[in-house]
């Protein structure tokens, strides 16, 4: 009896090692395409974050609608003629003094200076008189398309207009315009204000998901070589994390260009309603590494408590035949 005993004993002594050593290859593995997944993620994030394709507009059928409607009108002249005609500023010291001429096409602070000097002679009240172009932006700058429409390219080619300019985020305090009323002023500083932010907090959260993500990564490679349970449970804890912040930038985004959409005035910063404008593939990337990443990060977590879950039940159900 006290041979079989002491067989019996060796016998589960020697199946935990063997158990240990068959669920080795199933973690490198789990690891392995955890960290497959969050290479993948990371690719696709980083070129989200580079490319200028977030959001973008076609405003041909707007074009050939106003063509159609208003070919005796002077309204389309506005897409080739540089605005020149700005009222006098206001310069604090009593003195008047002229803007300078600023072309369409020129950096955003001085183009929306433009159209607000005009505001007063109801240039941009109609559709068809405010200049638009077919544009694509993403993070950092936005570009007119090269190829969709004569006009534009024209002003470029001329050196009249730069084919791409710098999303702002600092805030500069805009000139004070004599026709334009103090508390629309007030509106407009307030909501350039509210959409720096939410700019800032869009492009400060996906940087910070691209770095957790790059460390997750790190931690994933060392789980191939020193204590795999504990390095794939924090690389899982660390896409988590990425996906979070991945989250909050995309829906901030979202925000943002709802926000801008519908500032005030309408009809400068509004679209109408035959241009077709969406999100394009550079968030489609952002969405899809934010799916990558979610997914490694369950896969890893979840799998060494399930890895332990496994034995645990086999063990307790040989004591329990015992």
């Amino acid at each position: 009896m006290h041979n079989n005993n002491s067989d019996g004993g060796g016998n589960q002594r020697t199946g935990a090692p063997g158990a240990m050593e068959r669920a080795r290859p199933a973690t490198v593995t789990v690891s392995a395409v955890s960290l497959a997944l969050s290479s993948v993620s990371l690719l696709l994030l980083v070129t989200s974050i580079f490319t200028d394709h977030w959001y973008q507009t076609d405003t041909r059928r707007h074009k050939d609608n106003c063509d159609r409607s208003g070919a005796d009108s002077n309204d389309q002249k506005n897409r080739e003629m540089p605005i020149y005609h700005l009222p006098l500023v206001d310069g604090g010291g009593g003195a008047a003094r002229l803007v300078k001429p600023v072309h369409v096409g020129s950096r955003e602070e001085e183009l929306l200076e433009n159209w607000r000097a005009i505001l007063g002679m109801g240039i941009l009240e109609t559709e068809c008189g405010r200049p638009l172009f077919s544009t694509h932006s993403g993070l950092w700058r936005k570009c007119y398309y090269k190829g969709m429409d004569e006009d534009i390219d024209k002003l470029i080619d001329k050196g009249i207009a730069d084919r791409c300019t710098a999303v702002k985020y600092h805030f500069s305090q805009p000139i004070r315009l004599r026709n334009i009323p103090l508390n629309l002023t007030r509106t407009i500083q307030q909501d350039e204000w509210h959409l720096l932010h939410l700019r800032r907090i869009t492009a400060g959260f996906l940087g910070m998901a691209a770095a957790v993500l790059l460390c997750g990564s790190i931690v994933a490679s060392v789980g191939f070589f020193w204590e795999e349970s504990l390095t794939q449970h924090v690389s899982g804890l660390l896409f988590l994390m990425a996906g979070i912040f991945c989250t909050i930038s995309l829906c901030t985004y979202a925000a943002s260009v709802s926000y801008d959409l519908s500032r005030t005035p309408p009809f400068i910063y509004g679209l109408p309603a035959d241009v077709d404008h969406g999100y394009g593939w550079s968030i489609c990337c952002a969405w899809a590494s934010l799916g990558l990443t979610v997914a490694a990060g369950c896969l890893a977590t979840t799998f060494p408590f399930l890895s332990r879950a496994g034995p645990l039940r086999s063990k307790t159900a040989r004591e329990s035949s015992v």
